[in-house]
């Protein structure tokens, strides 16, 4: 091909051609380019000789088809992919439902298109495959590259307004381009822009690439989440938990535009790494937000934690009141409040996802200590700042700072005590209950002996009270040999990454904490036995 002529077909495809001849250096840079693309055509046509012709005329529409946001590859693929979409969208107008897949799903191997994932879905909902239909929809509206007709926009809004069996979410990570196939159902390409909504219950899931399959199964539970990680290389399919927060909100609460809010809700929650668990995309209720019923919540999901969103109308709007509760603590980890006016523009929605983003990333990020308490009697019901959590002897996790114990048992008297809770580290508390003293009425005008004990014999309470301080100091000593078992010696300081040394003081500490237990118990008992003779607390 002559010079001349090559510089008149690149500005054919530009176009506009330049008449007459430009500098040696203007002209030698066009002609590589062009010998370039003729390179590339060449090897075109002979992989496919009917393609000649579609890869012109692709050549002449760069302009008026989206070229400036497209490469060339995706220009001469998109005719034939809107091809194939158009036989897809008339099969399925005939009633050819596999033939409508079979088309569209050639479609989507070609150009994994968000008007591809719209029409899988269509094909979806006309077979009667609701579930796969909704995920399909979702993550077409998703797409942040799409621009979405009114139309198109309901349509794909309707399946998720109709009822569905117990769903779960699935990620899938492997391979960029993989083509992820769920029951042998082709449902995208990686990376997915949104986690799989799937029906609950065992699935078979195969990525494809390059020609080789890897295939895995899983169970997702309803309204949980389950991640799968694939290896292409050596076959190994890695399944595991993400972590998951609970949606809920105040029963006689109704949000506009609820839809939408748990799209926002979802993707906020996906900003830092943690997946919804919603069950029928419907939000959890829990009457006035009661905290048991918010923990429930999150621990039969198996949840990290519980978003509860109380709503208030304001002009236009809601004023949504965002509160975290952590499921392992039981308590109230972190608030936030969002204006959203009104909450179906995408806008105001993308708002309310970064509040919630903000308030998971900070009730994640909170300092928590642990807390074991022991008592003398044992057995003894146990609160933590107002919340019933147990009966001692007990362990668990809690936020730092000042915790408030109340310890009450039958027949002892209630006891308060203030605690301190550092970061990383285990706080003991070892509670001696005193023994209830008498309360009934005494007639008018007598009074109660001020010496109750002074039945006993003084070396009795002597000796009991001198049992129970050694007792006290023991149980002290063996909680300490508990709490630093194990820890580091010298304390691991960073850079180093490596402990040399750790202490081993669970047998110690455990016969101490035994042995002072047992002290205690016979120093109350001791004095609390009556002696012989006394027929009741007001014999003399």
């Amino acid at each position: 091909m002559k010079l001349g002529s090559v510089r008149c077909l690149i500005g054919a495809v530009a176009g506009m051609c330049v008449v007459g001849m430009a500098v040696e250096s203007s002209a030698l840079a066009r002609h590589q380019k062009a010998k370039s693309g003729h390179s590339r055509g060449s090897t075109k046509r002979a992989i496919n000789k009917k393609e000649k012709s579609t890869d012109v005329a692709v050549s002449n529409e760069s302009n008026s088809d989206d070229g400036a946001m497209a490469s060339p590859s995706e220009l001469r693929v998109k005719p034939r992919v809107q091809a194939l979409l158009g036989e897809a969208k008339a099969a399925l107008a005939s009633g050819d439902l596999d033939g409508a897949q079979k088309k569209a799903e050639s479609a989507f191997k070609k150009q994994s298109s968000a008007e591809a994932l719209f029409v899988l879905g269509q094909v979806a909902q006309a077979q009667g495959h609701i579930v796969e239909a909704q995920d399909l929809f979702r993550r077409y509206l998703a797409d942040p590259g799409t621009t979405i007709e009114p139309a198109k926009r309901i349509e794909a809004q309707r399946p998720a307004g109709q009822a569905l069996p117990p769903l779960g979410d699935l990620y899938v990570t492997g391979d960029k381009d993989s083509l992820v196939y769920v029951n042998d159902r082709l449902l995208g390409s990686l990376p997915l822009l949104l986690p799989l909504r799937v029906a609950a219950g065992d699935l078979s899931v195969a990525l494809s690439s390059g020609g080789r399959t890897t295939k895995g199964k899983v169970e997702v539970p309803s309204g949980q989440a389950r991640e799968m990680r694939f290896d292409t290389l050596t076959g190994a399919v890695l399944v595991s938990v993400p972590p998951t927060v609970v949606f809920a909100q105040e029963g006689a609460v109704s949000i506009d535009g609820e839809i939408g809010l748990i799209a926002a809700l979802e993707k906020g929650s996906q900003l830092v790494g943690y997946t919804p668990a919603i069950s029928n995309r419907k939000l959890s209720v829990c009457g006035t937000l009661a905290p048991d019923c918010l923990i429930d919540a999150a621990r039969k999901h198996e949840a990290g934690f519980t978003l509860a969103v109380r709503a208030s109308s304001v002009a236009g709007g809601k004023d949504l009141q965002l509160s975290l509760w952590d499921a392992q603590v039981g308590e109230l980890a972190a608030q936030e409040s969002v204006r959203c006016v009104p909450c179906s523009e995408d806008g105001q929605l993308s708002a309310v996802a970064q509040q919630v983003a903000a308030v998971l990333r900070r009730g994640r990020n909170r300092p928590r200590g642990v807390l074991s308490v022991s008592s003398i009697p044992s057995e003894a019901q146990l609160s933590l700042s107002g919340r019933m959590v147990g009966k001692t002897p007990w362990k668990g996790t809690v936020f730092i700072g000042q915790q408030q114990l109340e310890l009450s048992a039958r027949g002892f008297e209630r006891q308060q005590l203030l605690t301190t809770v550092t970061p990383g580290q285990t706080a003991v508390v070892s509670a001696l209950l005193s023994p209830e003293l008498a309360t009934e009425p005494l007639p008018l005008g007598e009074s109660r002996p001020l010496a109750k004990l002074g039945s006993r014999p003084l070396w009795r309470i002597t000796t009991g009270a001198a049992v129970i301080g050694a007792g006290i100091l023991m149980i002290g000593l063996g909680g300490s040999g508990l709490a630093s078992d194990g820890a580091c010696v010298p304390p691991l300081m960073p850079p180093a990454q490596v402990c040399r040394e750790t202490i081993h003081s669970a047998t110690l500490g455990g016969s101490l904490l035994g042995v002072g237990l047992g002290l205690s118990i016979g120093g109350v008992v001791l004095i609390a036995i009556p002696p012989r003779g006394a027929s009741g607390p007001d014999s003399r």
